[in-house]
């Protein structure tokens, strides 16, 4: 986490990470078929980020007697929804790329103290606050 937040803060540029590859194909697949193949290339390239998280939930409803569905649903609606509306605002999104470098930059700031806090172990008692703070109806 310290070397990706320095890398976003633009401390150091590993230059031969930043080169763009690409593969180029004469023929590009078009209609259901080029959305077929596009849907596995994202659900490949998703599934290191998704598996983990989606085991987890379902080790932990697997021992909720009746809270299954629930916990399933709220991640599915989590996952799901953001990428429904961006693809309804999509167009009108481009205002983002004003910023972006603004973001990065705060971006690499956050992932720089979480980095510090979790070495220092206070990422802990951090945790235990925030939980501390957060209302019942939140908590399972």
């Amino acid at each position: 986490m310290l070397v990706m937040g320095l890398f976003l803060l633009g401390v150091f540029q590993p230059h031969w990470l930043m080169k763009e590859r690409k593969l180029q194909l004469k023929w590009r697949p078009a209609g259901y078929l080029g959305s077929v193949l596009v849907g596995l290339g994202f659900a490949a390239g998703w599934s290191p980020c998704i598996g983990p998280i989606l085991t987890a939930i379902s080790a932990f409803t697997a021992t909720q007697s009746g809270q299954w569905f629930a916990m399933t649903t709220a991640y599915t609606l989590g996952f799901a929804v953001p990428f429904f509306v961006l693809s309804f605002f999509i167009s009108s999104t481009r205002w983002i790329l004003r910023y972006s470098n603004a973001m990065m930059k705060a971006g690499g700031a956050v992932m720089l103290v979480i980095a510090v806090l979790l070495y220092t172990d206070r990422m802990t008692h951090i945790t235990i606050w925030l939980n501390a703070q957060t209302p019942s109806w939140l908590k399972f």
